[in-house]
């Protein structure tokens, strides 16, 4: 008899104490930012994966966030990128457990690999050179304007100024 309540408890315990995992599906790409796509080209891919998560803990019977969103996991994803746009070849998982009375949580969960856009994330800017010129024109006024790196060189030879 104390083999069957041992056995029944035990059980008892193990789903109590598991948690559900679901898959909700894989994406080839997912955001929730405005992506120019006519821009697609220039968009990096990293190799960096990362993870989203919204969470929301049942401590008693009392939720610490009232609704869970793929939109703030896969946010909470991007943002750990500097100038990601969206998440590409993506898995969403939703987690579950509670064990009642005591705690619990609901999740949602969003990996996967990172599309920076380089222009949000200055990363080919900072090392651009910049030229410029400067002169007074014939009404002693004095003029600046931005050169390409040709015209800037094509003005080093014709000046000698090297």
């Amino acid at each position: 008899m104390i083999k069957k309540i041992v056995l029944a408890l035990s059980i008892f315990a193990c789903v109590i104490c598991t948690s559900c995992v679901s898959r909700l599906g894989a994406f080839t790409v997912i955001s929730t930012k405005n992506i120019d796509w006519s821009r697609a080209a220039e968009y990096k891919r990293s190799n960096q994966k990362v993870e989203g998560t919204d969470i929301a803990h049942i401590i008693v019977i009392i939720p610490t966030k009232f609704n869970v969103t793929i939109e703030d996991a896969v946010d909470n994803a991007l943002n750990q990128v500097p100038g990601a746009v969206a998440l590409v070849d993506a898995v969403l998982r939703y987690k579950s457990f509670y064990i009642p009375y005591i705690y619990g949580q609901t999740a949602y969960i969003v990996e996967g690999s990172v599309l920076v856009d380089p222009k949000l994330a200055d990363i080919d800017n900072a090392s651009e050179t910049l030229y410029y010129q400067a002169y007074y024109d014939r009404d002693k006024e004095f003029k600046v304007s931005k050169l390409d790196k040709s015209d800037y060189d094509e003005m080093q030879e014709k000046y000698q100024l090297n």
